[in-house]
């Protein structure tokens, strides 16, 4: 694992393999902003048929069950995830998630910072389907690709409620926020159906397998992908954020935003908004302050805290965000907490 400590998991999709991450794992292996990170290729038997009489192509659970030990295992030495699929892969991270959480192994899921999925067949893929029936009539791959699959939304419904829109880590629950992202000119699977009905979905450049191969740094996909990476662990990937020498260390971004978290009404993007918004009025006008809106809370009190981190009187700007979350809600027990954090680094 060498220096690396943050893990990227890389899971393919249909009829493809691990190799298809190569020249995402080049080019991220030569980036120095990049240095912290380890990418992690999990690989499945998948195909069109299985060409052996003895063996079985595994269905998505079975493949899902795989990535659970993958993550156990090759992965278990990462401080935190973040786990990257293509088509199918989408699938199978998804299945993973929701069974994580049936089986009460919610808290097992924190150290995962983001999920990213590229073209993942959401709502089916509808490309050769009266051809694809008969004759992959045994593939159970296949089957969970069709259109209004059950299996697939009884799935995604689960995501949803318990990892996408959750607000704490419980037993049955861990809040993971998803970026789920289609090609432009995919036609094997369609951007509404890789949107589903997830919130935070965008469109990248390329065709069904070309989304997921950037052959540049200046591709969309690797400077999307870069993006989330250092969001994921802004200590590590922003060196240039880090505090100056005659500070004492910045608290750590995801100490102060899980406490954030837990704050009422944090979880509204209006509170989110006033906070900031008063932010800027007091460290106007010498100093002002801004804080890109995301949409998901987590991904909103991380930009702030950040923010704070990048800001030309970092102490003066998180100082603020306490006594702005203190002024909103004085009597929270997470308000007195945030407040003995960040009163720790004077």
């Amino acid at each position: 694992m060498g220096e690396a400590w943050l893990g990227v998991v890389l899971v393919h999709g249909f009829n493809s393999a691990a190799t298809m991450w190569e020249p995402l794992r080049r080019l991220i292996g030569s980036d120095d902003d990049l240095a912290f990170v380890d990418t992690l290729p999990f690989a499945y038997a998948t195909g069109l048929w299985a060409v052996d009489p003895r063996r079985r192509l595994p269905g998505i659970d079975t493949i899902a069950d795989s990535l659970k030990e993958f993550l156990d295992t090759e992965a278990g030495p990462y401080r935190r995830l973040l786990l990257i699929s293509h088509s199918q892969g989408g699938l199978v991270v998804q299945r993973h998630l929701a069974r994580m959480t049936a089986e009460g192994r919610g808290a097992d899921l924190r150290r995962i910072d983001r999920v990213v999925m590229l073209a993942c067949p959401n709502n089916g893929s509808e490309i050769a389907l009266s051809l694809r029936r008969p004759l992959l009539r045994g593939n159970l791959q296949e089957r969970e690709l069709r259109p209004l699959h059950e299996r697939v939304a009884e799935t995604q419904r689960a995501v949803l409620r318990d990892i996408v829109h959750a607000r704490e880590v419980t037993e049955r629950t861990c809040p993971i926020p998803f970026s789920v992202y289609a090609g432009e000119s995919d036609n094997i699977v369609t951007p509404a159906s890789a949107r589903g009905t997830f919130p935070d979905a965008a469109v990248l450049p390329g065709d069904h397998p070309g989304i997921a191969r950037p052959d540049s740094r200046d591709h969309r996909t690797y400077t999307t992908l870069k993006r989330l990476i250092l969001l994921a662990s802004p200590d590590a990937g922003r060196p240039d954020l880090r505090p100056s020498q005659d500070l004492r260390p910045f608290p750590d971004t995801f100490a102060v935003v899980a406490l954030a978290e837990r704050i009422p009404d944090m979880d509204d993007p209006a509170f989110r908004r006033t906070v900031v918004s008063q932010m800027r009025r007091s460290l106007a006008p010498d100093s002002g302050f801004s804080a890109a809106y995301k949409e998901h809370p987590r991904d909103h009190l991380v930009e702030i805290v950040e923010r704070c981190r990048s800001h030309r009187d970092a102490r003066r700007a998180l100082l603020t965000f306490r006594d702005v979350i203190t002024a909103l809600r004085p009597d929270e027990a997470a308000t007195a907490e945030l407040r003995a954090l960040i009163g720790e680094h004077r």
